[in-house]
């Protein structure tokens, strides 16, 4: 009898374990985007053992499989974007944009515009009152309205049609059944290979037009603040791993990616910025473009975005 109890309170002390450690631990929702990386290094590496928190890589195949596990506490926190980040919060101040990913500089973004072949359109001056696929109220929408308003395009001059499926998009792209659509990479140069033109990309311009950036939900972000802390240690690390020896990655960097075969070995490999919160002059401009456009009301900076999210104390 005195064993028996002897096992079962062992029972109950091994069970007990795990629960406390996935109380201090972390979840991180990653969609398959070169974005993802730096978290990737960092588990392969060991760089989150030796900063000593747990966390777990959740893959999702879309980005509102992963707002959903957000909304249900599935996860802690997450790769999105500052268009996706605010239209999810939606001002509630349950979500808090913490650093931004990739997107610190032009060079960094990844969307292009894109003439059918046999559209007749070869030059952005072609674009004008021409429908333009993307998918509407998200990153897409935001860049392609940026991206020809500095053309110099009035609103009434840039017409789109929403199709939510990137490779849908690109399929009717190549197909004539629109003359026009907004893809990111890989899918833009994939495109091109096929046929399609591109007229221009957000790596063109002078100032950043498109970001991803690392969200947090703002219990998790309160409740597990040097593990948060510590995650960013082990991020950082992982930064200057890539950015040191770039093609060590290069093969993390195709998978994660979903860079096809054809574009494997020449893929350029981004210069990923450290950590750091998410500047206001990046912000404002994807703020202001969702409440002209009626998606949210005006949502200040300091209420959405955390800076102190590096500060364990």
């Amino acid at each position: 009898m005195v064993n028996t109890m002897k096992r079962f309170f062992l029972t109950l002390l091994l069970l007990h374990i795990p629960v406390a450690a996935a109380a201090d631990g972390l979840k991180i929702g990653l969609l398959q985007i070169e974005d993802s990386v730096p978290f990737y290094v960092a588990q392969q590496e060991g760089f989150f053992e030796q900063e000593q928190v747990e966390v777990e890589l959740v893959p999702f195949l879309s980005a509102l499989e992963r707002d959903s596990a957000l909304t249900a506490e599935a996860i802690d926190g997450a790769i999105s974007d500052p268009i996706g980040a605010i239209l999810l919060d939606q001002g509630r101040g349950q979500i808090k944009i913490t650093s931004l990913g990739l997107g610190k500089t032009p060079a960094e973004g990844g969307f292009a515009i894109l003439a059918g072949p046999g559209s007749g359109i070869d030059s952005v001056e072609g674009l004008k009152n021409t429908e333009i696929a993307v998918s509407t109220s998200t990153i897409i929408e935001y860049v392609t309205d940026r991206l020809l308003t500095r053309q110099g395009f009035s609103n009434d001059e840039i017409r789109k049609v929403d199709v939510k499926k990137m490779p849908i998009r690109m399929q009717m792209l190549l197909s004539g059944s629109v003359k026009a659509a907004t893809l990111p990479e890989p899918l833009a140069s994939i495109a091109a290979g096929k046929g399609a033109k591109i007229l221009i990309k957000d790596t063109d311009t002078d100032v950043s037009l498109s970001q991803t950036v690392i969200i947090f939900r703002s219990d998790a972000l309160k409740g597990k603040k040097a593990a948060v802390a510590s995650l960013f240690r082990a991020y950082g690390r992982a930064v200057q791993a890539i950015n040191s020896d770039p093609e060590k990655y290069r093969s993390l960097v195709v998978d994660k990616g979903r860079i096809p075969p054809f574009m494997a070995a020449d893929y350029p490999i981004a210069a990923y910025p450290a950590p750091e919160p998410f500047s206001r002059e990046l912000y404002e401009p994807a703020a202001a473009w969702l409440a002209d456009k009626g998606l949210v009301a005006p949502v200040p900076y300091e209420h959405i975005v955390a800076v102190d999210f590096m500060d364990p104390r």
